[in-house]
Parts: C-alpha cells; structure tokens; sequence
C-alpha cells in the first residue's frame, strides 16, 4: 500500500465532494422513511475514501456501515469509527477472535460458520452479533432459501450468538422486477419461518440501490444497504436527476504538441492523424484507474469543449487531439469524469459498469476532500 502522502501533489486527482454525500443521504431517507440505513462503504467506500467516508457517515449518524472484509471494519475501528459494522461477505474461521474483540456484526452463512463463531464466542465469554445470510437466488454465500429449516434452528440454539439480523441480496434489482420479485417472496417465506417457530430479529434488510431507486417499499423491511446511490449514482433516470455524483476526476495538461497529416499515435499506432492536429498529452493512464476500453472511444472535457481520446492509453498517460484549432496548453485543467463528462457517458462508451470505474480508481490518485 503506498503512503497517501507519496502522490498528494500530483495533477491528476479526484476530487470528493462530501456535501453531496449529505444530499444523497436524505434523497435515500424520503424514499425509505423511518427505516434504518446500512451504508456502504466497501471496496474504499467505492473508490471514494474508506475512512473519510465514513467519518461523514457517522456525522450524519447513519445507522450501520457496511463491509466486505474484516480489514476493513478493523482500519475503521482504528480511526475511532464506534457506529455499528457489518462485514457482509464470508468469513475465515481463525478471524472470527477479531470480530468479537473489536464489536463487529458477522454475517452467519452456514452452519459450519455459526458452529465456529458459537466455539470462539463461549472461549471469549461473550456474544456474537450475527446477521443471518439467506441466499434467494444470487447463488453466492448464505444457506439456499429452500433448505432454511436446519440452518434456522442451529442459529437460534447455539450458546453465545445474538441473532440481530437477516438478510439477502438481490441478483438484479435495476433490470429484472421478475426475478426480483421472485427472490422477494422467497425471503418472505423464509421470513415467515422464522416468526412462526423463533421470533423476527430486529434488523430485516434486503433492499440495495436498485431497489431503494425503484422505490420497492414491499423489499424495505427494517433497513436498507445503499451503496453507489450514496455516492450519486442511480440508472433510475428520475431518481438520478436528484443526487449529485461525489467524485470529479480531475487532471492536467503536461505536453502540447502538433502533428502533421498521417502522424501515428501511441502504442500499436492505433490512431493516425487526419490532419495536421493539435495533441495533448495527459498524466493519466489505466494504472490510475482510467480505463484502457476507452483508447480511441473516450472524452475529455478541456476549457468547457469535448475532446476525443486518441490512441491507446498507456500506463500512465493518455493523448486527446484538440483537431486543428482547439484550444489547450500545458496547465489547463481536464475532466475525465464529473460535472460535464457524465460517469454514465464513461461506463457506455468503456463497457465498463459505474461500480468498477469507481471503485478502480487506484490509491496514485489523491483524493481532495471538498466540504
């Protein structure tokens, strides 16, 4: 991991706009209401900040934050993150100490696994806060909605386990209301076991920001996990016109020069010029997390015109062509994505969904935090 110092000065940066986050935050609560809101903060809070974020979380007094892996709740319990955490992926047996240690919600997603976190609870003399995982047809972990029954009742028999929570995760919430559909009744029916021979804990949550944009109330239960509509996105068109995206990634022009007709350009010479052009060149590159998809296809925003990007982006480095009388010179500042040039517009153009661009921004990127 570099030291978040090494390229705090570099032209390219992404700049991270917390008082949308704010925005973002209350859009989420006028369509859920009263109900509790996990954030999502995994994967570097997607790009954004993983501990920043989450400091502005707990100043919203956001209910729960979520995780993929233990690490993470630990580095946020460093910084003096107290608001609950859920670490929602699968967990490593000889880690199951640290979550105990440290106040951290496990996600129970077999019966292997509660057995191992009841042992580890007993030894410590204390409770586990487990929430259990249904799978309803993502087909990754949790035990099979239709095989609840021996699962259920390991989970509410075991010493040393507080069941406060279950939950599932939807396949497809933005594109496919059938089979989401489907996945909520199953974890109805699940639902509908449990209050019949144990009793309902108090955290029920299955919608994520799809569901949540689709305003499926019926998929709402006691919490919802928003993850990229916190951070401004939404492929719900009217729901999007109401966030505001946190990140701007930003650049700077380093090298102007002008190539004359039939010139080649970078690696492979995929691109030829058709003219005498003007072309800049960019400190950003694929290392950086600015998609190598987009050679040839991608478009930057200089002094409030739309350019092409041109040739294959490098490792650390792209070219944009001004044509032949655009206007840019050395300093002059870039978007990549932001205000102007939409991440949408990106995603499309590099057949690369909105989730991986931000979360594929790499730690050579400063990020500027801006109230």
């Amino acid at each position: 991991m570099f030291n978040s110092n090494l390229f705090k000065n570099r032209p390219t940066r992404a700049e991270i706009h917390l008082s949308n986050l704010e925005n973002n935050i209350s859009v989420i609560k006028n369509i859920v209401g009263s109900r509790k809101i996990l954030g999502i903060v995994k994967a570097n809070a997607y790009g954004h900040g993983l501990v920043e974020i989450s400091q502005k979380l707990e100043e919203l007094k956001l209910d729960y934050l979520g995780v993929a892996y233990i690490e993470e709740a630990l580095w946020l319990r460093k910084k003096g993150i107290k608001i609950p955490i859920l670490v929602l992926g699968a967990i490593d047996n000889n880690q199951i100490s640290l979550f105990l240690q440290n106040d951290i919600d496990i996600t129970g997603s077999s019966i292997e696994k509660l057995e191992n976190i009841s042992i580890a609870a007993q030894k410590l003399n204390v409770k586990a806060r487990v929430h259990l995982k249904i799978d309803t047809g993502m087909g990754r972990i949790g035990v099979q909605w239709d095989r609840k029954e021996q699962f259920l009742k390991k989970a509410f028999s075991l010493p040393n386990i507080e069941i406060v929570g279950i939950f599932s995760h939807f396949a497809d919430s933005y594109d496919n209301p059938s089979f989401t559909d489907l996945q909520l009744e199953r974890f109805n029916t699940v639902l509908e076991y449990v209050k019949k021979y144990f009793s309902l804990p108090p955290l029920i949550h299955l919608a994520n920001s799809g569901a949540i944009s689709r305003e499926l109330e019926e998929s709402f239960f006691t919490m919802v996990r928003p993850g990229i509509m916190m951070y401004g996105y939404s492929l719900n068109k009217d729901i999007q016109s109401l966030l505001k995206p946190m990140m701007q990634f930003k650049t700077k022009v380093l090298y102007f020069k002008v190539l004359q007709k039939g010139s080649p350009v970078g690696y492979a010479n995929t691109y030829i010029t058709k003219s005498q052009e003007r072309i800049i060149t960019l400190p950003v590159g694929y290392a950086d997390g600015y998609p190598r998809s987009l050679s040839n296809r991608g478009i930057i925003l200089l002094n409030g015109k739309e350019y092409p990007v041109i040739g294959r982006i490098c490792m650390d480095q792209c070219m944009a062509s001004l044509g032949i009388d655009g206007e840019g010179y050395v300093g002059d500042e870039v978007e990549l994505w932001g205000d102007r040039i939409s991440l949408h517009d990106v995603s499309k153009r590099s057949e690369r969904s909105m989730w991986d661009l931000l979360s594929n921004v790499t730690e050579r990127v400063p990020r500027k935090y801006i109230k």
